[in-house]
């Protein structure tokens, strides 16, 4: 798939759950956590992919009516675990998993930039946490945006 396709995939997907999905829980005052949003797209197509991060950026943005999200989180894990972890227990990889180390090398990178660029909303953790005590750091974060 042509990249720029895989960009503007992602957007739509992301145009249509921020729509029916986020928009009415945040219309209704309810805190909204999604595993992957507009960030996500920005390491992955703008670093990974070299569409360029503010270009993403803005797509994405645009996608969502700008709806940006307070916090992102990170989940820092070296390359050898972050295959091993991807690998284990399936037969198969999905297709952004097929590309290899050079391109996940260049997402990891993208969001570290991402990290220093915006310290405080976009938050980097240790995913070599147990996953409750990564659930506690997540939950303990979104309650002091209160």
């Amino acid at each position: 798939m042509d990249p720029w396709t895989e960009a503007y995939l992602y957007a739509a997907a992301r145009a249509d759950h921020a729509r029916r999905e986020i928009l009415p829980c945040l219309e209704q005052g309810e805190n909204v956590v999604c595993e992957r949003y507009l960030d996500s797209s920005v390491a992955y197509q703008g670093f990974g992919r070299g569409l360029g991060a503010d270009t993403v950026r803005d797509l994405n943005s645009w996608a969502v009516e700008a709806v940006l999200p307070d916090r992102t989180f990170y989940l820092r894990l070296d390359a050898g675990e972050r295959e091993r972890r991807a690998r284990e227990g399936r037969v198969w990889l999905d297709r952004i998993e097929r590309i290899g180390a050079e391109f996940m090398g260049r997402v990891e990178r993208g969001f570290e930039a991402l990290v220093r660029l915006e310290p405080g909303r976009i938050i980097a953790l240790d995913a070599n946490r147990a996953p409750e005590e990564l659930a506690e750091i997540v939950v303990g974060e979104i309650h002091g945006l209160r």
